[in-house]
């Protein structure tokens, strides 16, 4: 060891770090974590490919998942709206919704990122 402010074995070892031991599990881990390096970078390659190849296809991608943000954002917005005026007319001020406006009904409904669009509304309460 070359440590120059060290002058006792038992110090230099206290200082040292400990011994790289290298078992079997280690090396298998060390290789299954070779492979997946190994497979992501191919997926990342045949990915670049497949959107240079299809240009069309993640022009589509991508304005469906504008669309979605969009939707999540006006429904957003319209719970808020819908909340602010709800407190509003619980502080005793008066309501300019109409029985029939559609944004009366979002004061009830609570909607959060992930609602799932394939959802029937049907709850499962089944013991």
């Amino acid at each position: 060891m070359n440590f120059q402010d060290v002058y006792t074995l038992q110090r230099a070892l206290d200082v040292a770090p400990l011994p790289r031991v290298n078992s079997a599990q280690d090396r298998a881990e060390h290789t299954a974590r070779q492979r997946r390096l190994l497979v992501a970078q191919e997926d990342e390659r045949v990915m670049a490919e497949w959107r240079r190849r299809h240009t069309e296809d993640v022009a589509y991608e991508q304005g469906y998942w504008a669309r979605r943000r969009e939707e999540r954002l006006d429904r957003r917005r319209r719970n808020a709206l819908a909340r602010a005026r709800a407190d509003l007319v619980n502080a005793g001020g008066s309501s300019f919704f109409t029985e029939e406006d559609e944004r009366w009904f979002d004061i009830w409904l609570l909607t959060c990122d992930d609602t799932n669009d394939d959802d029937d509304g049907a709850d499962d309460w089944s013991d």
